[in-house]
């Protein structure tokens, strides 16, 4: 984004990129994004987002557990 002419100038980058981060910090997992984003596979789409994504692993572990017991 950039200031010009009293104005915010918002560029289609930007914005997709905005959006993909609002999906993951939802809870959107990977396929959701990488459908919304028409990435070809998963990786690209971690590769360039993975660092939004919480690390789910106390979670996940949880869930394993209460469904064992």
């Amino acid at each position: 984004m950039r200031w010009g002419e009293g104005h915010l100038k918002l560029k289609a980058h930007k914005l997709r990129h905005t959006a993909a981060s609002l999906a993951i910090g939802s809870g959107a997992d990977i396929n959701v994004v990488q459908t919304m984003l028409g990435h070809k596979s998963a990786t690209l789409t971690l590769d360039t987002y993975g660092h939004l994504f919480p690390d789910r692993l106390d979670e996940v572990s949880k869930k394993m557990h209460s469904r064992r017991v």
